[in-house]
């Protein structure tokens, strides 16, 4: 996974809809939130989490959309 810092950050091709997620590395964890509602909160995972997640999405297509 590229490295993330501490500010957010939104897929390159999200456009400027609001209907995105964002995510960033901070204090060893990856938090992601909807980019429509920053306030509402994030979820939180440990890189090993995040790893794999990204690894089931680029190679088994598990967690992608029809």
């Amino acid at each position: 996974m590229a490295a993330l810092n501490e500010q957010w950050h939104k897929p390159t091709r999200s456009g400027n809809n609001g209907q995105c997620v964002e995510a960033r590395f901070v204090d060893g964890v990856v938090e992601v939130r909807n980019s429509n509602s920053p306030d509402a909160g994030s979820v939180r995972f440990t890189r090993a989490e995040w790893d794999t997640f990204i690894a089931a999405v680029d190679t088994d297509g598990e967690f992608r959309l029809p």
